[in-house]
């Protein structure tokens, strides 16, 4: 049964993987043959373009970007309706894709649809709010219209915004111009004039918009003014042809016949070759004749003032016939010379006044209105000194001559304190200078006089703002929104203040009041983009990732498919361990925009996230499943395969780990991380040949202690054979003798163990004595080994036979148990011997408790030997204490007196030491102190010194 449920298991995983490949070919192909159709659609090959990108909507329907290279290409083939239907199709899935709103406009403005295309410029900046493209494209659309006084406040709305934005300014200056033209074509040269008025505002050079300006000046007989702008250029261009001759023109039409042929002089003497102005110079001279043979009066006047200086109906004339004629500068020389012989003239004084105001010479107006109202103060004259004196300070406004302009604007309020125009013109001065302090005390002094205006409220809570004090800003606004609740523009006013708040805390790491500006951003606007993203972030960086899942849950119920909030709720996901929820979110998205990489990454940090953690619940199938999916997507992730090559090296399956290395070291030929991975591999692999040549790669290429260290402990396990020298020497403290033992040994190692066989030598008094000895370790399985051991001598020094057998069983906890048995025959006396012991290792320390049951010639004996060992230099090398009670059969130094120590009490304690080098030599001493105990009152002592070395080949 268990084996169909593997077999039926694999049959589904199989399953499952063709129809993922399946799939992912599928997408392959999709994106390949969108790939060719851009690349046709860039040579202009629009109809094979349009092929390949029907044959990938076939193999993935859903593929965004290319529904929209189709809806592209079906506008460039001017197949309207078609494109309508696929960037239709786009911004239902995805209301926030900017490109399609840039087709859809296209289309419709291409078309003559220009409502059409409106409220796709309006839907556009509903989830774009304040995008600058889609304002210039929402004014041009109303200029398409002819909606101009629509235009005009949009105009001023998106330059406000966007006053430093070269695109902007160009868009205003291009409205402006189309405006004035429009009111042109009406017969509205006020209108046009204004218009052209503002591109000379913010383009005081502006050739389209002088040209234009001079034009409606000289239709509507404005000659002064035409004259004026002529000047101005002049002024730039000094002697230009066009220029000098268009002033000629104008002081004909004026019949200012002095001035046309002073301005002729001039042309001749700059060009004295010119026909046209030989030409002029008599039929001008003939029609200035002429002029003045029918203006008689004029003469007449002239000619009694001239007798009769203070004549003053002769002078009014003059001044009215001057006024008549545009003639300001002539007229102002009239009253000017009246003014000599009546400097207080009242009369006089205010004709000079309108003289110079309709000269636009505000400033002098305003101070000659300001000297008749302090002579005869009225309504009349104040209005007319409060009017002039704001005139001056627009024209100082206009020239960014703030000081004055304040100036200006403050002797208007001495005036008339509650003129709102005077007031809001003031604070808008010291607003541009940016002295917001001064311009809220205007912004009060207005409010003194207008409480309840909501546009001063809304400048002073601007102000505030501005000025740091956003509580105060706030409230103002929050006051406002409750009158005015369906005034978009108060709304998102304090929409903005509460965001504009929320994030300066953020700046100064407050985030708990950050957090309550973006709430109150929400109670007004819940489904307000910036607050939600910013509450998102906010919960999940101070640790509260599920009220950031509230947050992103309720953007994504507002913005469904919103790929920003897609991400950061994987992001939150992940932070609160849901791995796979977070994979699936960040695999769709993936899906969904195959060529973005972020997607691709956040998907193959939760599949590894995933690995990792099922790696800490020790569930290694399931975490390899991730780290496979990582490498699907990413071949080269290191951090996939090195985990994976660790999961399959702790299952024992080498193989599959040693593709992973190679896998690695394709791609990262000299990596040190996968080089040893490939060695530590074939090292579990008990392939110590092909270990040991990995390892050497590794301390080549990167050439350390440890490297060098680990080659050397490979190369070591690669070596079958063992040379051994140990002297034995011992000493008694009871008679003169002393003996030594010398021992010869070769140990062959073998893939269960390893077999030696010894030759001891002994010398006594009595004869030498010769030994040889055969042993065995042998592994049974990792948990089980046996040791075994036989000896024969010739009786002189050693046992004659002596033999041991031990099997070991390794517990949970390291604990190792021994049973076992050991045989002596001496002399005429045989030994035989139950063994047990007990040993666990201790972090770096390892504790043996041995006990041994002796009997011999019927008589039973005990023996206990505690040995511990300290080990150090990755457990090769080690310092020994041994503490025994007793003579155990296994001590070698004593079973030539065996009989006679049997069952004497016997204590001894044994230090030790043993050195390891470069896992090949191995050198050892030990001492041991026996003390043993004759007689009631007598003891003896025996002193051992054993020295031990042991060379591998």
């Amino acid at each position: 049964m268990a084996v169909l449920k593997q077999l039926l298991t694999g049959i589904v995983v199989c399953c499952a993987l063709q129809a993922q490949a399946q799939l992912s070919k599928g997408k392959d192909n999709a994106e390949s043959l969108y790939n060719q159709a851009v690349q046709e659609t860039k040579q202009e090959h629009y109809d094979k373009a349009i092929s390949l990108s029907k044959q990938a909507l076939e193999k993935q329907p859903d593929f965004i970007d290319q529904q929209l290279l189709l809806a592209r290409l079906y506008m460039l083939t001017k197949q309207y309706d078609l494109s309508r239907k696929y960037f239709k199709a786009v911004l239902a899935k995805n209301p926030r894709y900017r490109d399609a709103y840039y087709y859809a406009i296209n289309v419709e403005l291409t078309t003559g649809r220009y409502a059409e295309a409106e409220c796709y410029a309006d839907e556009a900046l509903s989830n774009f709010p304040g995008s600058p493209e889609f304002m210039r494209k929402k004014l041009g659309i109303l200029d398409l219209q002819h909606k101009v006084y629509q235009g005009n406040e949009y105009a001023e709305r998106l330059m406000s915004k966007y006053p430093e934005d070269t695109t902007v300014r160009n868009a205003y200056i291009e409205h402006y111009l189309l405006s004035g033209k429009y009111f042109q074509q009406l017969g509205n040269s006020s209108m046009a004039r204004q218009s052209y008025d503002r591109v000379l505002l913010v383009d005081p050079r502006n050739p389209d918009a002088r040209e234009a300006n001079l034009s409606v000046a000289l239709k509507g007989g404005n000659y002064q003014s035409a004259l004026d702008q002529v000047n101005e250029a002049l002024a730039a261009r000094p002697g230009a042809y066009d220029l000098l001759m268009r002033k000629l023109g104008i002081e004909q039409e004026m019949h200012a016949y002095t001035d046309a042929l002073l301005t002729l002089a001039e042309i001749q003497r700059r060009y004295p070759s010119d026909a046209k102005a030989r030409t002029l110079a008599t039929s001008l001279r003939l029609e200035a004749a002429n002029y003045y043979a029918n203006t008689d009066p004029y003469t007449l006047y002239a000619g009694v003032l001239g007798k009769d200086p203070g004549n003053r109906e002769a002078l009014d004339k003059l001044i009215g016939y001057s006024m008549t004629r545009g003639a300001y500068k002539e007229a102002l020389a009239w009253i000017n010379q009246g003014l000599k012989h009546r400097p207080a003239d009242a009369r006089l004084l205010a004709m000079k006044m309108d003289v110079l105001e309709s000269d636009h010479k505000y400033s002098a107006a305003a101070a000659l209105a300001e000297t008749l109202f302090q002579r005869t103060p009225n309504a009349a004259l104040r209005e007319r000194l409060v009017t002039l004196q704001t005139a001056s300070g627009r024209d100082y406004l206009a020239q960014q001559q703030y000081d004055l302009a304040a100036a200006s604007f403050e002797s208007a309020l001495k005036a008339s304190p509650n003129d709102s125009t005077a007031l809001n013109l003031l604070a808008n001065t010291y607003i541009s200078q940016k002295n917001n302090t001064a311009a809220l005390r205007v912004i009060d002094q207005a409010l003194a006089y207008y409480p309840n205006n909501a546009g001063l409220l809304l400048k002073k809570s601007a102000l505030l703002s501005e000025t740091g004090k956003y509580e105060e800003a706030a409230a103002i606004a929050r006051q406002l929104a409750a009158r005015f609740p369906a005034d978009d523009r108060l709304n998102n006013h304090l929409t903005d203040l509460y965001l504009t708040n929320g994030r300066n805390y953020m700046r100064a790491e407050e985030y708990d009041l950050a957090k309550q500006q973006f709430k109150q951003v929400l109670d007004v606007s819940p489904n307000n983009i910036d607050a939600l993203d910013y509450m998102v972030n906010l919960e999940s960086a101070t640790g509260q990732p599920d009220s950031a899942l509230y947050y992103a849950d309720k953007a994504l119920g507002y913005y469904p498919g919103n790929r920003d909030f897609l991400l950061k709720k994987a992001s939150v996901l992940q932070d609160q361990h849901e791995y796979a929820a977070a994979a699936a979110i960040t695999g769709e998205l993936m899906n969904r925009y195959p060529y973005t990489q972020k997607y691709k990454t956040a998907y193959i940090n939760s599949l590894m996230s995933a690995g990792t953690e099922y790696q800490r619940h020790q569930q290694p199938d399931s975490a390899l499943l991730r780290f496979n999916q990582v490498l699907a997507l990413h071949p080269k992730d290191s951090m996939a395969l090195l985990y994976s090559i660790n999961i399959l090296n702790g299952q024992q399956r080498y193989d599959s780990a040693l593709a992973y290395t190679t896998q690695g070291l394709k791609y990262y030929p000299d990596n040190e991380g996968f080089l040893m991975k490939r060695a530590i591999t074939l090292e579990n692999k008990k392939d110590f040949a092909a270990a040991a040549l990995a390892a050497d790669s590794v301390a080549k290429l990167h050439n350390t202690p440890e490297n060098r260290d680990y080659h050397e402990y490979l190369e070591s396990k690669t070596l079958k054979n063992q040379f051994g020298l140990y002297y034995l020497n011992s000493s008694f403290d009871y008679s003169g003798n002393k003996y030594n033992i010398a021992t010869v040994e070769y140990r062959r190692f073998m893939k269960r163990g390893s077999y030696a066989f010894q030759v001891n030598y002994a010398g006594r008094q009595t004869g030498n004595g010769l030994q040889g000895l055969a042993e065995m370790y042998y592994t049974h399985n990792r948990s089980l080994y046996s040791y075994g051991m036989v000896a024969y001598s010739n009786k002189e020094v050693f046992p004659q036979w002596r033999a041991a057998y031990s099997i070991f069983k390794t517990f949970k906890k390291e604990i190792e148990i021994e049973l076992g048995g050991r045989y002596l025959n001496l002399d005429s006396t045989s030994s035989i011997s139950g063994v047990v012991s007990v040993a666990k290792p201790f972090g770096d320390f390892w504790v043996n408790l041995r006990g041994f049951v002796i009997n011999e010639s019927s008589k039973n004996y005990t023996a206990f030997n505690l040995t511990t060992r300290y080990f150090m230099n990755k457990r090769q090398d080690y310092l020994q204490l041994v503490g025994g009670l007793g003579t155990s059969p296994d001590d070698r130094s004593r079973l030539i007196n065996f009989p006679n120590l049997s069952g004497l009490l016997t204590h001894s304690v044994g230090v030790g030491y043993q050195k390891v080098l470069h896992y090949r030599t191995t050198l050892g001493l030990y001492g041991t102190w026996i003390n043993q105990k004759i007689t009631d009152v007598g003891y003896q002592n025996q002193y051992d010194i054993y020295l031990m070395l042991q060379r591998k080949f």
